[in-house]
C-alpha cells in the first residue's frame, strides 16, 4: 500500500468536513423546521402586498373622483375669494388715467377758446381803457353841473317835441351851444375825436344791419337820444354813482316823453316813470357794450356747442341784462344781482346790475377797495 493511498483518504475527509460546516443541515427534522419558520416569516409579507395590490387595483376611479372633486371644490373657492377690484386693478387705473387727460385736455381747449375770443374783441375795441381814462382827465371841466344843463335843452328841444332820437351833428351843435354858453368859447369836448370814432362805427354797423338802407339812407344816420348820451358820458368826468345815476336818467327821458303825449293818465303815468322798464336797461347795456364802457371779459357767454369742449361768443346786451338779474350757470356761476328777473328796474338795481360780473361797466367789479381811481366812489 502507497502513502500517497493513505493521505488522499484524509484530505477527502476534511474536504467533507469542511463541506458538512458550510453547507446546511441535511436533517429531515431541521429541514422541516427552516422551511416552516420560512413560511412563517414570508407568509404575512405575501398576505400585505396582496391586499395593496388588490386595493391599488380596485382604486383608480374613486382616487380620480375625489381629486377632480377636490380641484373643483378649489377652483370655486377661488371663485368665490376674487375681487372684481382687483382683478381690473389694471384696467381701472388706466381709464382713470385716460379720463384725467380727457378732462384736462377739454378744460384747456375749452379756456383757449375763451382767451382766443377775448383777445379778438381786445383787437377790435374801438378804445382803449386808457383812451377813455385820458379822454375824462382831459375834460375835467365836464362836471355834473354842466351834464344836467345839457340834458334840460335836450328836453326843450327835442323830448317836448316828442323826437327820441337824431342825428350826430345836431346833437353835437347842442351840445357845444349848451358848453359854450355855460363857460366860453373855448369851453368844448377835448379829444373829441375818440367820441367821434364809437359813433361812426356804430352808424356804419346799423347801416350793415338795415336790409333797405338804400331806401332809408337819410333816417339810418338818426341815433337814439340814449345811444347818444351813453357816448357822451365817456367824456364825463364824475363818480361812479353820478355816472349811473345820470345814464339812469337818460333812460326815463323816454317817459316823460310818453307821459307829456298822455295828459289824461297822470297817475299812472307818475307810478310807471319812477322806473325804467326792461328793454330800457337792456338797450343802455347794449349802448355801453358799442360804446366799449364794458369789459371784454364780462361779454363772452357760452355757446349750446359743449362737444367736444365748450365754445363762447359774444352776448348781446339783453343777454347780458338778463344774466345779471337772474343769475347764470347754477351754484358754480353768478347769482341774480335783483329780487325780480323781470318788470321795471329801479336806481339801486340799475346800480347793482351794472357792478355785476356779468356787465362790469368800467370795470367795477374787480374793484374791492376805495381810493384806488378817481372815478370810483367805492
Amino acid at each position: 500500500m502507497n502513502t500517497s493511498d493513505v493521505v488522499q483518504p484524509s484530505r477527502s475527509v476534511a474536504t467533507s468536513a469542511t463541506t458538512l460546516r458550510i453547507m446546511p443541515s441535511t436533517n429531515p427534522n431541521d429541514l422541516a423546521a427552516s422551511s416552516h419558520n420560512n413560511i412563517a416569516r414570508s407568509q404575512p409579507r405575501l398576505c400585505f402586498s396582496t391586499v395593496a395590490t388588490t386595493a391599488n387595483a380596485s382604486s383608480p376611479s374613486s382616487s380620480n373622483e375625489s381629486t377632480s372633486s377636490t380641484n373643483n371644490k378649489k377652483e370655486k373657492d377661488k371663485k368665490d375669494d376674487s375681487n372684481i377690484f382687483l382683478d381690473n386693478l389694471g384696467k381701472i387705473f388706466l381709464s382713470s388715467i385716460g379720463l384725467v387727460l380727457l378732462f384736462l385736455l377739454r378744460s384747456t381747449k375749452s379756456n383757449n377758446s375763451r382767451v382766443a375770443l377775448r383777445e379778438d374783441m381786445e383787437n377790435a375795441a374801438l378804445l382803449d381803457p386808457l383812451e377813455i381814462e385820458d379822454l375824462r382827465c382831459a375834460n375835467s371841466d365836464f362836471t355834473m353841473e354842466v351834464w344836467n344843463t345839457i340834458v334840460e335843452e335836450i328836453k326843450n328841444e327835442f323830448v317836448a317835441r316828442g323826437i327820441s332820437s337824431m342825428t350826430y351833428p345836431q346833437f353835437l351843435s347842442l351840445v357845444m351851444r349848451v358848453m359854450k354858453d355855460v363857460k366860453g368859447e373855448g369851453f368844448t369836448v377835448q379829444m373829441g375825436h375818440l367820441m367821434d370814432r364809437v359813433v361812426i362805427a356804430e352808424l356804419e354797423r346799423r347801416r350793415e344791419g338795415n336790409d333797405n338802407a338804400a331806401g332809408h339812407q337819410e333816417g339810418s344816420d338818426e341815433l337814439p337820444l340814449s345811444f347818444l348820451l351813453a357816448s357822451l358820458s365817456l367824456a364825463l368826468n364824475s363818480s361812479v354813482a353820478d355816472r349811473i345815476r345820470v345814464l339812469y336818467d337818460s333812460m326815463l327821458i323816454g317817459n316823460e316823453m310818453n307821459s307829456s303825449s298822455s295828459e289824461g293818465q297822470e297817475e299812472s303815468t307818475n307810478t310807471n316813470n319812477n322806473d325804467a322798464s326792461k328793454e330800457q336797461v337792456e338797450e343802455m347795456i347794449q349802448n355801453l357794450q358799442s360804446t366799449c364802457q364794458l369789459v371784454p371779459d364780462a361779454q363772452i357767454v357760452e355757446t349750446n356747442s359743449k362737444v367736444p369742449y365748450q365754445t363762447f361768443r359774444v352776448g348781446t346786451g339783453s343777454e347780458l341784462a338778463r344774466r345779471a338779474r337772474e343769475g347764470y350757470g347754477g351754484k358754480k356761476g353768478s347769482q341774480g344781482v335783483t329780487r325780480d328777473g323781470d318788470g321795471p328796474v329801479t336806481l339801486e338795481d340799475f346800480h347793482a346790475i351794472l357792478k355785476s360780473r356779468t356787465v362790469c361797466a368800467w370795470g367795477e367789479c374787480y374793484i374791492k377797495k376805495s381810493s384806488r381811481t378817481s372815478t370810483s366812489d367805492r
